[in-house]
């Protein structure tokens, strides 16, 4: 079953933007964003910005993955001892035009939010492990299966090497993850950001 990585489209350096545009056009779908105030469009290019952020981030230290050449979607993988970068990394990266684009409030919720979740992530998968860092399927292609076809090639593999696996989750998610035998070890409402996440553990089989 994990040789069925190989028959998923694999980004590299060179086309890695195409993920941030999918993952983007996602998370726009979802309530906090398309019930904002602010301006739409200045809205999705700061979600550009922060995906490909986050997806750069995986194509260097880890994998990122779309079901096929179409990129149905994307999938972003991180082993254990990469997830914890440090600032100058992210700022290599493009931390610095996301966080502009963020404005004053929105910087200081990024940082407050990866302070949860880096301490988090500490304290309930301190040992190895692969971190699922991001999955977004493109709204057009959602509740096809697309999802399933990104997680089980990379679980199998993980299974194989028996590692836990660890994510962050919104509450959309749940049930997908429990499906593939994720756990919840945590729920967090965290008001500030007006936003829940729920934090998920998958013990190595």
């Amino acid at each position: 079953m994990f040789n069925d990585l190989d028959n998923l489209f694999r980004f590299d350096k060179t086309n890695i933007r195409l993920a941030g545009k999918v993952a983007a056009k996602a998370y726009f779908e979802v309530d906090d964003f398309t019930n904002s105030s602010k301006d739409p469009s200045k809205q999705m290019k700061y979600l550009i910005k922060l995906m490909n952020l986050t997806f750069q981030i995986s194509v260097k230290f880890g994998s990122v993955y779309a079901p096929s050449k179409a990129i149905e979607g994307v999938a972003a993988w991180l082993p254990h001892d990469e997830f914890n970068l440090s600032i100058w990394q992210y700022i290599r990266h493009g931390a610095l035009s996301a966080f502009f684009r963020a404005g004053n409030e929105g910087r200081r919720n990024l940082l407050r939010y990866s302070n949860i979740a880096s301490r988090k992530h500490k304290q309930y998968a301190n040992f190895p492990h692969m971190y699922l860092y991001n999955l977004a399927i493109d709204p057009k292609y959602q509740g096809l299966g697309y999802a399933s076809r990104l997680l089980k090639p990379m679980l199998a593999k993980i299974d194989e090497n028996n590692l836990p696996c660890y994510l962050e989750s919104p509450e959309r998610n749940l049930a997908l993850y429990e499906h593939f035998g994720f756990e919840i070890v945590e729920h967090i409402a965290l008001p500030e950001f007006d936003n829940e996440i729920w934090l998920m553990l998958r013990s190595n089989k």
